[in-house]
């Protein structure tokens, strides 16, 4: 008996599957070739305008009487490959790092819930993005700030809390478009500015930072075990 628990110890250590590994997995414009950042604003006061190539990202609920509205994705995230975070994999946290150049009133956070690209205007955008469960989410998924012209956000590095965001749309809760970042109204009127993925400096770009756990996929572990009963069969005739 000694001897046939020995062997099984052994296969089982050959079989197996991997434990669980946590990493950080960082993504960045330009960081180790990384080039999937997307962004731009729409101003209603500019209506038929791309900012698609600005330096910086703007979030107003009144610049130049009218608001401006940003619209952010980082795309190529999920996969298979070194770097993506893959479909079973456990996202334990994650957050968007943004470099805030002018401190504001704040910013809602919604899911863009259709295609866009950086040529977008406030007007081929039906006036800007509307949170109406068609362009964006009705309701947002993270609030900063307040609806006063007081400067709630300052001028330092941002760090915002992805954790569900990112669970939403690895799960395709939501359609992976990005995020509609939209000015309180009619209060926010001291607009935000960050720096975007066109910033001379890289390290200010948008930084999305996401630490998952890699779980071994449960066909291995089914394997494993079927492993394990028929060594243990064949050990146990040979016993015999």
């Amino acid at each position: 008996m000694l001897r046939i628990t020995a062997l099984l110890a052994a296969l089982a250590a050959h079989a197996l599957p991997a434990a669980a590994t946590t990493q950080t997995l960082n993504f960045q414009q330009g960081l180790n070739g990384y080039a999937g950042t997307v962004d731009t604003y729409v101003r209603g006061a500019d209506p038929d305008a791309s900012y698609g190539a600005e330096f910086e990202m703007s979030i107003d609920a009144s610049d130049g009487g009218a608001p401006s509205h940003t619209l952010l994705r980082l795309v190529q995230i999920f996969g298979s490959a070194a770097g993506q975070i893959r479909g079973t994999d456990q996202i334990d946290s994650a957050t968007l790092t943004l470099q805030i150049t002018s401190a504001g009133s704040g910013i809602r956070l919604h899911h863009l819930l259709m295609p866009w690209t950086t040529t977008a205007t406030w007007n081929n955008l039906s006036e800007g993005v509307q949170a109406n469960g068609i362009e964006a989410s009705a309701s947002p998924f993270l609030t900063v700030g307040g609806n006063t012209s007081d400067a709630f956000v300052d001028e330092a590095p941002l760090v915002l809390d992805f954790t569900a965001a990112l669970r939403a749309q690895q799960a395709g809760q939501v359609p992976g478009h990005g995020w509609a970042l939209l000015p309180w109204e009619p209060g926010g009127t001291n607009g935000v500015d960050f720096s975007s993925s066109e910033w001379g400096d890289a390290m200010a770009r948008p930084l999305l930072s996401v630490t998952v756990t890699a779980v071994p996929e449960p066909g291995s572990w089914a394997l494993l075990a079927a492993g394990l009963a028929l060594g243990a069969g064949v050990l146990r005739r040979r016993a015999r």
